[in-house]
């Protein structure tokens, strides 16, 4: 029903589990109707980006859009910027149609999403190949990665990071991550940091400020909060949201 009713649709499947493993690949889709095909790449297309996508092999959220549109007024001409944990490169992609930015760097571990994004990329590429030759994309662990930018060199850093398994794991992974990319950052540098918290605790999410001013510390570098929101107006798991915490390092 639903394929006769929209001509564009070839096929309809169900999301048959969660994200899975450090690559945040998105799990078995179940094939409801139409040709059964694997991989299961599609595109989807915002504020006139289109990207590819694999939809059993990476996380893509549509409801990001807004937060991709307000990440593109804040970035100044000039602005080198890196993106880490960047997926199939919505937000890098974004930043390189919409903005001045002199140069974008995305990081990605996910081979799967390393591949939809250089895919994404030869699109923009088609229409507008200066924009597109301000991307990189480099495919590895952010945190080696890291280790091979220079320190001091970009103006923001977008970390929309992963979640740990476990309270323990999680609170460890924040204090690698945000060790490997506060030196990154120009003094007066930004960066967009997207963490996970109860509802309970909003508005102050005094927990992940806690755990940047403790990492901010550690290197001897000093944090000034600038912004604490929800990232989108959907939890990801009961009574939990995604927040975005805007910072600047000097």
């Amino acid at each position: 029903l639903i394929l006769k009713e929209n001509g564009r649709l070839r096929i309809v499947a169900a999301r048959c589990g969660a994200l899975q493993g450090d690559e945040r690949a998105a799990g078995t889709l179940e094939i409801l109707a139409g040709q059964q095909r694997r991989p299961l790449l599609t595109t989807h297309t915002e504020f006139g980006v289109r990207y590819v996508i694999n939809l059993e092999a990476m996380f893509f959220s549509p409801r990001m859009g807004p937060e991709r549109q307000r990440l593109c007024k804040l970035v100044q001409p000039g602005e080198q910027v890196a993106v880490l944990f960047a997926g199939c490169c919505p937000e890098t992609l974004q930043i390189a149609a919409h903005t001045e930015a002199e140069r974008v760097v995305a990081v990605e571990m996910n081979t799967d999403a390393v591949s939809c994004a250089r895919r994404s990329l030869q699109l923009l590429e088609k229409r507008n190949p200066t924009r597109a030759s301000r991307v990189e994309v480099l495919e590895g662990d952010m945190l080696e990665v890291a280790k091979t930018l220079q320190q001091g060199s970009f103006d923001r850093v977008l970390a929309p990071r992963p979640k740990g398994k476990t309270d323990e794991e999680d609170n460890a992974l924040v204090q690698q991550f945000l060790g490997a990319l506060i030196p990154l950052l120009k003094k007066g540098g930004h960066c967009h940091w997207y963490d996970f918290v109860a509802d309970w605790e909003f508005p102050s999410c005094e927990r992940s400020r806690a755990r940047i001013q403790a990492a901010a510390s550690r290197l001897s570098r000093e944090v000034t909060i600038i912004r604490c929101a929800a990232a989108n107006n959907k939890p990801v798991a009961e009574r939990q949201y995604r927040t975005v915490i805007d910072f600047s390092v000097s």
